[in-house]
């Protein structure tokens, strides 16, 4: 277990209130982010999550797989999508409402890129709300959220580097610039510096207040940015709520703007894409297009499906996964083509598990899916896929679970990477 160490603001942390236009101190980023360094640092590539890489593998098979009981502590929990850096393969096992951190530690595993050995494994007793993200491709600095609050930072050995106490359910951090940005399971969203300092909380605004009570909990998804600001959204726990909450705020923690979305058909945000036109969001089994400046809606797009995965983008389209997969024009949310999803539920899920709910990494004209890839073109099936009966006689870890993604597979530029429900951590190259 990790030490617990509070890193306190120097001077204290601005709290942002619900008031539009209210903000901290705080000045934008020192720091610009143009791309990634590392093969692929945190949950959707970059800080906008477009899941847009610029290489990816052009065939494969299995590599290696890691199995969760091979693992000291073991591999428990609902598996994140893996990331990648500096030729290591970083994965947590994340409490949720069916993984109970009682239950088990936490861990969070590196692992050899190229060979599959496990490096070392550093478990937190109180328990991951979610995924990794590396922050630093000199030290190889991971930071992971606490389900008790706490913002974790871990060195490459897996020693600890510092702890910020936030308060409630952390979940992914995004890192944009000198600092960090992360939602918790109270609705609030937090900026902390590259040190640990507190920089600025912003609160729930006003009318969320009103609508959903000061202590209700809420589900959140991962918050993503650009110069303009960052971008979060949140839905109340409660399933009989049907409003999706999306916010922008500038990089001192002041609302630019609020938009509530129609969460009849699923309720859960998703997961959030922004690239310089729009804000893209997929909240229970619907694609939303927002201004992120405004936030006003452009369009939307309903897959009929009960959930759909974290959007990806790329020059000309989105993509979403779902009960198939789905390549929507960027501009009007047209459909261009689909996948349609052939294959079987697995034997011990849910039978309306889908299969293809999952961030669907893009690169160099390819999109992949499970453990293979189409064109980005026209969706034409270029290599693996069903084929690999060894892992999709099982499905990984794209299903649905309380209406939501679990986990995504990743790519590199020679590789895919997975983690899969019931194998582990899988290289396929």
């Amino acid at each position: 277990m990790l030490s617990r160490r509070e890193v306190l603001a120097a001077g204290g942390a601005a709290l942002v209130s619900g008031v539009a236009g209210c903000g901290g101190s705080s000045p934008a980023p020192d720091a610009t982010f143009d791309a990634p360094t590392t093969a692929w640092p945190t949950a959707g590539y970059d800080p906008q999550a477009t899941g847009r890489a610029p290489d990816g593998p052009t065939e494969g098979t299995v590599s290696w797989s890691v199995s969760r009981s091979s693992a000291d502590p073991p591999l428990y929990g609902a598996l994140s999508p893996p990331v990648v850096a500096d030729g290591t393969v970083y994965v947590t096992g994340v409490a949720t409402h069916y993984y109970r951190p009682d239950d088990f530690v936490s861990p969070l595993a590196a692992i050899d890129a190229a060979s599959g050995s496990v490096r070392w494994v550093e478990g937190f007793a109180d328990g991951l709300g979610g995924g990794p993200a590396v922050v630093d491709d000199d030290s190889g600095t991971v930071v992971i959220g606490g389900y008790d609050g706490a913002l974790h930072a871990v060195g490459s050995d897996g020693g600890s580097e510092w702890t910020a106490d936030l308060g409630g359910r952390l979940g992914t951090p995004t890192a944009y610039g000198d600092r960090l940005y992360v939602e918790s399971g109270s609705g609030r969203l937090h900026a902390v510096g590259s040190d640990g300092s507190r920089l600025w909380t912003a609160d729930r605004p006003g009318p969320a207040e009103r609508l959903l009570g000061p202590d209700e909990p809420v589900e959140t998804t991962m918050p993503v940015a650009d110069d303009r600001g960052v971008y979060a959204a949140f839905t109340p726990f409660d399933r009989g709520r049907e409003a999706v909450v999306v916010l922008g705020y500038d990089h001192g923690g002041g609302r630019r703007w609020r938009t509530v979305l129609d969460g009849r058909y699923g309720r859960s945000p998703n997961g959030l894409a922004v690239t310089d036109d729009a804000l893209y969001a997929t909240v229970g089994g619907t694609v939303y297009a927002l201004d992120p400046d405004t936030g006003e809606q452009r369009w939307q797009f309903v897959t009929g499906s009960a959930a759909a995965g974290p959007p990806t983008v790329d020059d000309e389209r989105v993509y979403v996964g779902a009960k198939n997969l789905y390549a929507l024009s960027r501009s009007e949310g047209v459909e261009r083509w689909r996948v349609v999803n052939e294959a079987p539920p697995s034997y011990d899920r849910d039978p309306t598990a889908l299969p293809y709910l999952a961030r669907p990494p893009v690169a160099d004209g390819r999109v992949y899916i499970r453990t293979g890839a189409v064109s980005a073109a026209d969706g034409t099936r270029l290599w693996g896929g069903d084929a690999d009966e060894w892992l999709q006689s099982r499905n990984y870890f794209a299903e649905p679970y309380y209406g939501r993604p679990v986990a995504s597979p990743v790519v590199t530029g020679d590789a895919m990477y997975l983690t899969h429900a019931h194998r582990g951590v899988v290289k396929v190259a």
